[in-house]
């Protein structure tokens, strides 16, 4: 109760529209093994999507040594992705940490087309630590509260024994009622949470109640998004089931009403306050917009009103990433941006192709059935013309690969390669080779997915710029 009363002090005299004081933080270390190579760290933008944002980076020196200043308002958890290795830490502001980088080892070929690639996630140690900083305070938590979490994932179809939850959760945190930390405080708190709901002993409701109604929404506190997202998973479909929320159907799918859908959460008594109300219905959209319960129009434009009328800046930006991802493939919306090399070193850009139809395709030059379809795209180039470029980007392990491909073919439109921008592949959502999207001459996109050249698809291409007055 005491930290929850502190929090509310730091609300006070930092009201909402006057965050705090940024604070240089100083993140530095000796890893001869990253030499000449770049690191990067990033922070959590929102854990609804999982987005993440650069918060830094800097160049490792030829001796291994590196060398950052961030700039933190609030203690935050970073990570970077490092070879095979994520590796995470949590940095407060005004402080410095030497940190330790595991010896780096590259992810193989196999690794990097991946799309389900997992990366072993380690807390990054330090060099200057002390029993009193964060991390190892986390670390010691960590290790105390593991066993206890598997233990109650393994007996999760088990009848709950609520004295002895209660008895294991005082077993973990007798160790450390000394800390008076407020984040660590919450840290240990929500995940005290996570074991209850693990153990089915209590419901979204109480769980609701206990952790979230009353209580600050804890922005950047992974234990607190943890808890949040298992709590309120498939919120709108619980809700519905019952007599009151079935309006939510009507909300969403007949009138794409955000005023609306608000009454009928708040009608609900579920939620004490506007902020976690509208927190909630930032989950479902996103959650609830590749299902098959609600309309994605209405949902659509349940978010889109959300995201310009919310006075919450954080419910802003996280509104704000959640459009991009779930419109960033649709059709009539603009597609991820690339920047990317052809063969012959020159920079090609997306927006370089505006006012012709793109023919967009991801592929392995390995793949037999990429290079079946590379004698039909050769039809295809010469039945459209200067009207269609096709684009093909290749995501062969090296680029030397790619050359020597084409060097023995002689195929007449561009090739580009990956490797600058690899994260081109997660924007497109690539899990098979080959895919395809078609983009029309405004730079939006037609179809996404696109018919493959073995499905037709010049005539359906045919079709389409036929019924625009292109042909």
């Amino acid at each position: 109760m005491q930290a929850l009363r502190s929090l509310w002090f730091i609300f006070m005299i930092c009201p909402a529209g006057y965050p705090a004081v940024a604070q240089q933080t100083i993140v530095a270390g000796h890893a001869p093994s990253y030499a000449n190579t770049e690191l990067t760290f990033y922070s959590t933008a929102d854990w609804i999507s999982g987005t993440e944002s650069i918060a830094g980076h800097c160049r490792v020196s030829d001796s291994g040594d590196f060398h950052l200043t961030l700039q933190l308002n609030s203690t935050t958890q970073l990570h970077s992705w490092l070879g095979i290795y994520q590796g995470y830490f949590f940095a407060e502001p005004g402080k410095t940490y030497q940190l330790v980088l595991p010896e780096r080892k590259e992810k193989s070929p196999e690794d990097l087309l991946n799309p389900y690639f997992e990366p072993v996630e380690i807390h990054l140690g330090l060099t200057n630590f002390s029993s009193e900083d964060l991390n190892m305070q986390i670390m010691m938590f960590d290790d105390a509260f593991i066993p206890y979490y598997d233990k109650h994932v393994n007996k999760v179809h088990v009848k709950p024994d609520l004295q002895k939850l209660e008895d294991d959760i005082s077993q973990i945190e007798a160790p450390f009622t000394g800390y008076t930390g407020s984040y660590f405080h919450e840290y240990r708190r929500y995940h005290y949470g996570f074991l209850k709901l693990l153990a089915n002993q209590q419901r979204v409701q109480s769980l609701s109640d206990e952790y979230f109604n009353n209580y600050p929404v804890l922005y950047s506190n992974p234990a607190y998004a943890d808890l949040f997202n298992q709590v309120f998973s498939k919120y709108f479909i619980f809700l519905g089931r019952t007599e009151a929320g079935q309006q939510i159907y009507k909300d969403i799918n007949q009138t794409g009403s955000y005023s609306a859908l608000k009454k009928t959460l708040m009608k609900s008594g579920n939620f004490s306050n506007d902020t976690l109300t509208e927190l909630v219905v930032l989950k479902q959209l996103h959650d609830e917009f590749y299902g098959s319960q609600f309309s994605r129009a209405g949902l659509l434009r349940i978010l889109d009103t959300l995201r310009l009328t919310t006075n919450i800046e954080e419910h802003k930006s996280i509104a704000n990433i959640i459009y991009h991802k779930i419109t960033r493939l649709l059709a009539g919306f603009e597609p991820p941006q690339f920047e990317l090399y052809d063969t012959d070193n020159k920079l090609v850009r997306l927006s370089d192709y505006r006012g012709k139809y793109v023919y967009l395709n991801f592929c392995t030059c390995q793949s037999y059935t990429c290079l079946n379809e590379f004698s039909m795209l050769v039809d295809l180039n010469k039945q459209f013309g200067d009207k269609l470029s096709i684009v093909t980007i290749a995501t062969d392990p090296m680029e030397e690969l790619l050359r020597q491909f084409l060097s023995r073919n002689k195929y007449n439109w561009k090739f580009l390669h990956y490797d600058n921008q690899p994260d081109i592949l997660k924007e497109y959502d690539i899990r098979a080779f080959p895919t395809y999207f078609l983009i029309g001459p405004d730079g939006k996109l037609i179809y996404s997915p696109a018919l493959s050249p073995a499905e037709n698809f010049g005539q359906r291409l045919f079709e389409v710029m036929r019924a625009k007055g292109d042909l």
